[in-house]
């Protein structure tokens, strides 16, 4: 049974079905929600491949419902339960026990993606318009609905926008365009689109967050690179400035995460923006924000260096270009980053020149 889970991991059809899975925001337990939105339109097409693998490598290797049953009450009893006492697909609920043990950067260590035809040659991402709009889920574009990526870490429990989408598309409205990185194997069509909303009775209370006072970026020189570190973490925030021309400066930011008691196989990823500013305006011109991808060999490399082009893939996911302010700057890095303290150090000025982890 052990390389049977093992072999439908490196299914393509399996990883696109969970890809779109952590996309929609369901858990892997959420087995009767699956079981729902499977009866619609849409849903099943993108999951039918994944069933159709799983039960023929089922039917290759012998293997019955009871087997798979047998085989989760020692690892996970509820999905077990499920498998003896309702009548839910066992594809299903295979697919749900992948769903909770396939990592979700394991998923693209192959490619999965399908690019709308609308998409920018050369950074990928798709310029939004004013039929363009988002939701808690995902964008509404053209006639389709595109789910987030799983890779902006979106609250499963939303009822609006993340933070990060709702400032992008407000630019729009100061006259700045804006691109998003929309994925055609996570889209359905619009007609199509069911929503999915959690309901908590638990209120989070975020603290507020004052940025007023921002000291970031001025500084003086023709190149500079300083961080901002956490040593219980050894988590760090690096910083690049460098200036390009008179009129222009670009900022860099990316997070690099301890390297240490990792595995030798593991795909490290990354958040990475670029920005270009204006100094004679005091206005930002290009703001744009992607992932960094390594492999073990190249994280190395990368981790003990100053920012450098060390990815094995550079994924841009948004872009936003016209005349954006300081503040609405440090708003955006703010919540594409997952790490406000360290991020908020550097807007008081608390930078040092570098730390290196060996």
């Amino acid at each position: 049974m052990i390389d049977f889970i093992e072999s439908l991991k490196q299914k393509i059809e399996i990883k696109k079905a969970i890809y779109f899975l952590f996309s929609m925001g369901m858990a892997y337990y959420e087995v009767p929600q699956k079981r729902e939105y499977l009866d619609d339109i849409g849903y099943r097409d993108l999951i039918q491949p994944a069933f159709d693998e799983i039960h023929k490598l089922m039917e290759q290797n012998n293997i019955l419902r009871k087997d798979v049953a047998e085989y989760l009450w020692n690892i996970d009893p509820y999905l077990a339960y499920l498998l003896d006492e309702t009548s839910i697909e066992t594809e299903l609920v295979i697919l749900s026990f992948l769903n909770k043990t396939l990592d979700i950067y394991e998923i693209f260590t192959v490619p999965l993606e399908t690019l709308p035809d609308d998409a920018d040659s050369k950074y990928g991402v798709v310029l939004l318009n004013d039929k363009s709009s988002a939701n808690h889920q995902g964008v509404f574009h053209g006639k389709q609905f595109f789910y987030y990526s799983p890779l902006y870490g979106a609250r499963r429990d939303a009822a609006t926008p993340p933070p990060l989408i709702m400032l992008l598309t407000e630019q729009m409205t100061n006259n700045n365009t804006v691109s998003l990185r929309l994925d055609q194997t996570i889209a359905l069509q619009k007609e199509h689109y069911k929503p999915f909303m959690r309901f908590f009775f638990e209120v989070y209370q975020g603290r507020e967050i004052n940025l007023d006072n921002i000291q970031f970026p001025i500084h003086s020189g023709t190149s500079e690179f300083f961080c901002v570190y956490n040593p219980e973490t050894m988590k760090k925030v690096q910083f690049r400035i460098s200036h390009r021309k008179d009129s222009e400066r670009w900022i860099e930011v990316e997070e690099l995460w301890d390297i240490h008691g990792r595995e030798e196989n593991q795909l490290f990823v990354t958040r990475y923006l670029h920005s270009i500013f204006n100094p004679l305006t005091n206005k930002f011109v290009h703001i744009d924000g992607s992932f960094n991808f390594y492999n073990n060999e190249k994280y190395k490399v990368r981790v003990n260096q100053q920012i450098n082009a060390h990815a094995n893939l550079h994924v841009k996911q948004w872009l936003v270009e016209g005349e954006i302010s300081v503040l609405d700057w440090a708003k955006m890095i703010l919540h594409f980053f997952d790490d406000p303290d360290l991020i908020l150090d550097a807007f008081k000025g608390n930078l040092i020149e570098e730390v290196f982890s060996e």
